[in-house]
C-alpha cells in the first residue's frame, strides 16, 4: 500500500510540472501573437502613411494646378513636379521617414480635339526603397463645355429673356432678367460672386465657387505656326496686291467629294472671298445700311446696285431651286422660267406680276422683295452668279458688249436642262474667279448693266498649297478646285485643323463638315447662318463636326440685311419693310469665344422693321428673331444680345451633345479645372525608379482610358 501511494506522489509531481510548462507555453505564445499583432499594426500603420502621404501629394498638385498662373504640364514628355518631398501631419509636423516623387504627364487622347487626360503618378519611398505607388487620372475641362462662359458681367447687363441649356458660369455676378425678360436655366449656373435678378433655375445656381482663369490672347501663338504649316494662314483683305485691302469672307463649304449621296468628315473646305479695296465693305456683310430718310424712317435706296445685285428671291421650277436677282428679273429669258407653272412650282408668277417685276421701278423691287422666299446674299455668294459674273459666250468675263444675256451663262456639256434651259440661277457647279457689279439706268437695259458702270466686286483667292484633286465635275468644276481650302488632314497632310487669319475683321458663314478652328487676330462678325449639317437636333449630335470661332475682338452677328429687317424705298413716303433672311432663326453650329472682348450682336438697341418672333417664343418680337447657338459662348465681357424693344435678338439655347463630350474644337482653349476619372495603385516594382516611372507614363500616351 505505502509503495503504491510513493508511486501516485510522484504523479502528481509530474502533472504539476507539466502544467507549469503548458502554462509557460501558452505565455511565451501570447507573448509571441502580442508581439505579431504589434507588428503587424504597426506595418498596416506605415503602410497608410506611405498611401496617406502618396495621396496627400497628389492632391497638392491638383490645387496647385486650379490656381497656380505659372504652372503648366507640357504636351510632350513627363515632368517631376515633387522631388523627395516630405508630407505634413495634421499637428503641423512632418510624416517621419517618408518622402514622396510625383511625376506628370498629359496621357489618354493626345489629338488635338481630344479634352486632354492628365495623369500623376506619386511614389512614397523610405531608406528601404519605394513602398507605395499612386495612379490618379484627370482631365480637363474645355471652356467649349459651358453654354456661356463670361470672365465678367458689367452692372448693366442682365441676360434675359432666352432659354439655356448648357452650362452658365461666371468670375463675377450673373444677373438674370426680371418680368417678361425672365429667362430659364435648364442646366448649372455657377459664379465666383454671386447671382442675381430673376430667372427660373430647373438646377440650383450654386455661389462662390473658384475662379475660371480666363485666357490670354497670347497664349495660342503657336496656332498661327500649325495653321501656316498647312498652308492655312492668310492676311485678310490682301490677295498678292498690296493696293487690295478692304475685306475677306471666309466661306465654309462641305462639298460631297466622292459623289456618293453623303457628307463625310473629311469633306469639310472653306473658301476666301476678297472684296476689291474700292468698294464698300458693306457689299461684304450685304449691310444695305440705312442711307436715306429721316430718323426712324430710314430706307435703302431701290436702285442701290446693292439692292439690285445682291437680293432677289428664290423659285422653284421643275423639282430645283434657282435664284433670280432682283437685276436678273428683267431680262427677256428670266420670264419664261418664272412664269412656269409646272406642279412642282413655288411661288406662282402670274402674268400681271412678272410685268411689274420686269420693270426697272421701285414697284418692282417691292413685288420681288415681297415673295415669300426673298433673300439677300453676301457679295460673291454662288447665288449671286446671275448678277456678278459676267461673260462672253464662250465664259470669259470680258463685260463689253460682247456679254452674253444672263450673265454668267457658260452652257455645259450637252447643253442646259429643260428645266433651266438658260442657267441654274446660282444653284448650280458654275465658279467665276471674279465677281463684277454695276449700276442701272433709270430705264429698261434688258437686265444689262450700264455701258462704263463695269468694276471689280472681288476675287476668290486660291489656296496656297496643293490643289484639291478628284472632285467629279459634275460636283465641281475643275476652275473652282483650286480655290477649295481642305481642312481634313487626308486632304492638306499638315493640317491640324486650325485657320489663322493676321488680322481682322474677318467675316465668316456657310456650311461645315468636320473638325476646324478659325482663328483671328482681331474682330469677326457673323454675317450668315453657319451650320454643320451633322447637328441634326437637341438630343444626337455627330461629334465630327467640331467647329470653334476664336477671335482676339469681338465676336458678333452682324446687323445686315440678312439678319435684321430693312426698308427698301424711292421716297419717305414709298417704302417697303422686309426681313431678306429667309429665316427668324440666325443658327451657329460652333464655340465661339472672345479672348479680350465679347460674343454678341451688331447694335443691340437698334430697332428694325419688321420684327421678327422667334420660333421658340412669339410672344414677343425682335428685330433679327432668336440667335441659336450650337455650342457655347465665351467672353472676357458679357454683353446683351437686346437693349430695347423690338431690337436685337431673343437667345434660344439648343442642347448639343458633343460640347459635354470629350471632344473640343481642335486646340480650343482649357479651363484650369480638372475633374477626377480615376484611381489607381501600381504595383511598387513597377515604379521603383524614375526611369521606370517615366516609361510608365509614356506608354500610357494616346491610349484610351
Amino acid at each position: 500500500m505505502s509503495a503504491q501511494r510513493g508511486a501516485r506522489r510522484g504523479s502528481a509531481l509530474i502533472l504539476v510540472l507539466l502544467m507549469t510548462l503548458a502554462v509557460a507555453g501558452l505565455a511565451i505564445a501570447a507573448i509571441f501573437l502580442s508581439s505579431s499583432a504589434g507588428l503587424l499594426s504597426r506595418f498596416y500603420d506605415r503602410e497608410r502613411e506611405y498611401r496617406l502621404a502618396s495621396e496627400s501629394a497628389i492632391e497638392m498638385i491638383r490645387a496647385r494646378l486650379e490656381r497656380d498662373t505659372v504652372l503648366s504640364i507640357p504636351d510632350t514628355g513627363v515632368v517631376q513636379l515633387l522631388a523627395g518631398v516630405q508630407v505634413p501631419t495634421a499637428l503641423g509636423g512632418m510624416v517621419a521617414n517618408v518622402r514622396v516623387n510625383l511625376y506628370a504627364s498629359i496621357t489618354g487622347d493626345t489629338t488635338p480635339s481630344g479634352v486632354p487626360t492628365l495623369t500623376l503618378i506619386a511614389a512614397a519611398y523610405d531608406a528601404g526603397g519605394t513602398r507605395h505607388v499612386r495612379r490618379v487620372d484627370l482631365r480637363r475641362e474645355s471652356f467649349s463645355s459651358y453654354e456661356f462662359l463670361a470672365d465678367s458681367v458689367p452692372v448693366s447687363v442682365s441676360f434675359g429673356p432666352g432659354f439655356v441649356n448648357g452650362r452658365v458660369h461666371t468670375n463675377g455676378t450673373w444677373r438674370g432678367g426680371t418680368g417678361t425678360a425672365a429667362p430659364t436655366f435648364r442646366d448649372s449656373v455657377t459664379a465666383v460672386t454671386a447671382v442675381a435678378g430673376g430667372g427660373t433655375y430647373r438646377i440650383a445656381a450654386v455661389t462662390g465657387v473658384p475662379r475660371i482663369r480666363y485666357p490670354r490672347d497670347s497664349t495660342y501663338g503657336g496656332l498661327a505656326a500649325r495653321a501656316a504649316a498647312a498652308n492655312l494662314s492668310f492676311t485678310p483683305g490682301w490677295s498678292g496686291d498690296a493696293s487690295f485691302r478692304a475685306a475677306s469672307h471666309v466661306q465654309f463649304v462641305a462639298v460631297d467629294a466622292d459623289n456618293d449621296g453623303k457628307l463625310e468628315a473629311d469633306e469639310g473646305f472653306f473658301r476666301i472671298f476678297d472684296l476689291w479695296s474700292s468698294q464698300d465693305t458693306s457689299r461684304t456683310k450685304a449691310g444695305l445700311n440705312h442711307t436715306s430718310g429721316v430718323f426712324p424712317f430710314t430706307w435703302r435706296p431701290w436702285n442701290d446696285p446693292e439692292v439690285q445685285n445682291q437680293c432677289g428671291a428664290f423659285y422653284l421650277r421643275a423639282g430645283r431651286w434657282h435664284f433670280f436677282p432682283i437685276s436678273t428679273h428683267r431680262a427677256a429669258w428670266a420670264r419664261v422660267v418664272l412664269q412656269s407653272t409646272g406642279a412642282s412650282s413655288f411661288p406662282s408668277v402670274t402674268s400681271s406680276s412678272m410685268n411689274t417685276m420686269d420693270q426697272y421701278t421701285y414697284s418692282a423691287v417691292q413685288e420681288i422683295v415681297q415673295q415669300p422666299t426673298a433673300r439677300c446674299f453676301p457679295a460673291g455668294s454662288p447665288f449671286l452668279m446671275l448678277a456678278e459674273r459676267q461673260t462672253d459666250a464662250t465664259g470669259v468675263v470680258t463685260h463689253t458688249g460682247a456679254d452674253t444675256v444672263p450673265f454668267g451663262v457658260v452652257v455645259p456639256p450637252g447643253g442646259w436642262p429643260l428645266s433651266a434651259p438658260n442657267g441654274y440661277g446660282g444653284s448650280d457647279t458654275t465658279f467665276t474667279v471674279r465677281s463684277r457689279t454695276c449700276a442701272f439706268s433709270t430705264t429698261s437695259n434688258g437686265g444689262r448693266c450700264d455701258p462704263g458702270t463695269s468694276g471689280t466686286l472681288g476675287f476668290w483667292r486660291a489656296f496656297g498649297g496643293t490643289a484639291v484633286s478628284g472632285i467629279p465635275s459634275n460636283v465641281r468644276q475643275a476652275v473652282e478646285l483650286p480655290y477649295l481650302w481642305p481642312i481634313h488632314p487626308s486632304r492638306n497632310a499638315n493640317s491640324r485643323g486650325v485657320i489663322y487669319a493676321d488680322r481682322g475683321p474677318v467675316w465668316v458663314s456657310g456650311t461645315v463638315r468636320g473638325a476646324a478652328t478659325l482663328v483671328v487676330n482681331g474682330p469677326l462678325v457673323l454675317l450668315d447662318v453657319l451650320t454643320a449639317p451633322e447637328i441634326t437636333s437637341d438630343t444626337t449630335a455627330n461629334c465630327d463636326d467640331r467647329v470653334g470661332l476664336l477671335a482676339v475682338g469681338d465676336i458678333l452677328v452682324a446687323d445686315n440685311g440678312i439678319t435684321r429687317g430693312r426698308r427698301f424705298g424711292s421716297s419717305f413716303f414709298s417704302v417697303t419693310s422686309r426681313h431678306m433672311g429667309g429665316s427668324r432663326e440666325f443658327r451657329v453650329d460652333a464655340s465661339l469665344m472672345s479672348l479680350t472682348g465679347t460674343v454678341g450682336v451688331e447694335n443691340p438697341g437698334v430697332v428694325s422693321v419688321p420684327p421678327q418672333a422667334c420660333p421658340h417664343d412669339a410672344a414677343v418680337a425682335y428685330s433679327g428673331g432668336c440667335l441659336r447657338i450650337r455650342g457655347g459662348a465665351a467672353m472676357r465681357i458679357f454683353s446683351n444680345f437686346s437693349t430695347a424693344t423690338n431690337a436685337g435678338f431673343m437667345y434660344a439655347g439648343s442642347g448639343n451633345t458633343c460640347r459635354t463630350a470629350r471632344v473640343r474644337p481642335p486646340y480650343w482653349p482649357l479651363t484650369n479645372r480638372y475633374t477626377f476619372v480615376r484611381a489607381l495603385e501600381v504595383e511598387p516594382s513597377q515604379a521603383n525608379t524614375p526611369a521606370k516611372l517615366r516609361a510608365l507614363l509614356l506608354r500610357l500616351k494616346g491610349k484610351p482610358l
